[in-house]
């Protein structure tokens, strides 16, 4: 079945272009102008990916992303080409960015990065549960971690990162090597994403000491 993804762009002619190319690289496709009428599209066409653009003519893009991320993969895209936009946007829960103006061909090859990095298998391991640090279990062959009992919640890349660090225990992996392994060979975001991505972890698990950074270097999981 085509994946589904719904376009939230308010200029009449990037809508029309990110539609049509979608269309014709075969996803299924609904596109909306404003915030308001892509929260009522959320329910009814349930996307598996919303493209985001930041600057809406009835609502905060920022907000709204915040809203969405918790069920939903989404690109934002923005005219503000500056790190604490993409930051914020990614400490809001979007799964990548992408600057206008943009090459339309991007954005194909960024959706297609980001649907393989969530579908690709994370896991080798033969272990099903196994304890890390303090207070936290992971279910390994069900991808669910627990802190105290009470499950941890996830974004669909903070999961895929914190697995594949998971399975590579002891491994010191550079930034490029994880934009490499976990967002897929041909993602163009830069290294910050990583590190913006490794903060929510320590977050969520309050084990800052799980992921060691190794400076000058990158991140491991002891």
């Amino acid at each position: 079945m085509a994946k589904k993804i719904l376009v939230v762009e308010d200029e009449y002619s990037i809508n029309d272009i990110l539609t049509i190319t979608l269309k014709n690289e075969g996803y299924t496709v609904e596109s909306v102008f404003n915030g308001e009428d892509a929260l009522g599209k959320l329910v009814t066409f349930k996307p598996d990916l919303v493209l985001l653009d930041l600057m809406l003519p009835d609502m905060d893009g920022f907000e709204l992303c915040k809203e969405i991320s918790k069920d939903y993969l989404v690109i934002m895209i923005t005219a503000r080409d500056n790190i604490f936009d993409k930051i914020l946007g990614l400490e809001l829960g979007a799964d990548d960015y992408i600057v206008k103006p943009f090459e339309i061909r991007e954005v194909v090859v960024r959706i297609k990065a980001l649907f393989r990095s969530i579908e690709k298998e994370k896991t080798n391991s033969t272990e099903d549960f196994i304890e890390l640090g303090e207070g936290i279990e992971v279910d390994v062959l069900g991808k669910r971690v627990f802190k105290n009992g009470e499950e941890v919640q996830f974004k669909r890349q903070e999961a895929a990162l914190f697995f594949f660090l998971l399975n590579n225990r002891n491994r010191v992996f550079t930034r490029a090597e994880l934009l490499d392994k976990v967002w897929g060979y041909d993602y163009y975001g830069d290294s910050r994403t990583v590190d913006v991505h490794i903060r929510r972890i320590r977050a969520k698990l309050d084990e800052p000491s799980l992921i060691e950074t190794v400076f000058g270097t990158g991140y491991v999981m002891r």
